[in-house]
């Protein structure tokens, strides 16, 4: 392990320690330091940044209403991660009921040059995605979510699944199979 990734989980830990002590100002670090990362990996479990939105922010209540219950700070990430993925699972169990209704957010702020036929081309691409994503098993989804795309190592992805890290390269290798199938008209 290399200097400041030890020198993170120590800062991780005190952040932890002392949000279980009752600092709410240690919590709100560890949201800013996992907020991006949460709602990157929501995100892509729920395929909807509104409902990813709403998943981050449940899974970081659930977190902090039970960090005290966490035995091991400097497994916070994994156990923190264990949360958000299982609030995205629940609310796509939900969002998988009315998946018709899923919203792409093609609504483009800066000003690149794209034609009108990319932006179409693109936003046609992200909505396939997402709704090929919420067709996935939920394990497929979390796992190719977490390690194929937020590029988490595998351990931690079965730490946080709580499976084997070979169930995680099994959920991974069918999730990329189901995909390639449900998005073959644009891999071609």
């Amino acid at each position: 392990m290399n200097g400041n990734s030890k020198t993170n989980t120590v800062n991780i830990e005190r952040l932890v320690r002392a949000s279980q002590a009752g600092d709410r100002g240690a919590f709100d670090e560890l949201v800013a330091l996992y907020q991006r990362r949460a709602m990157q990996v929501a995100v892509r479990m729920l395929g909807d940044t509104d409902e990813a939105t709403e998943a981050v922010q449940n899974g970081f209540i659930k977190a902090y209403l039970s960090i005290d219950k966490l035995k091991e700070p400097k497994r916070f990430e994994a156990w923190f991660f264990r949360i958000i993925a299982n609030t995205a699972i629940s609310q796509r169990k939900t969002a998988r009921g009315r998946a018709e209704k899923v919203k792409i957010s093609g609504n483009c702020k800066s000003k690149k040059a794209f034609s009108p036929e990319d932006r179409e081309v693109g936003k046609e691409l992200k909505e396939a995605i997402q709704q090929a994503m919420l067709k996935l098993k939920k394990k497929q989804a979390q796992a190719i979510a977490l390690f194929g795309i937020e590029d988490l190592p595998r351990d931690e992805v079965a730490e946080i699944m709580g499976c084997s890290a070979e169930a995680v390269s099994w959920h991974v290798f069918k999730a990329r199979q189901k995909l390639k199938v449900l998005l073959k008209d644009y891999l071609e």
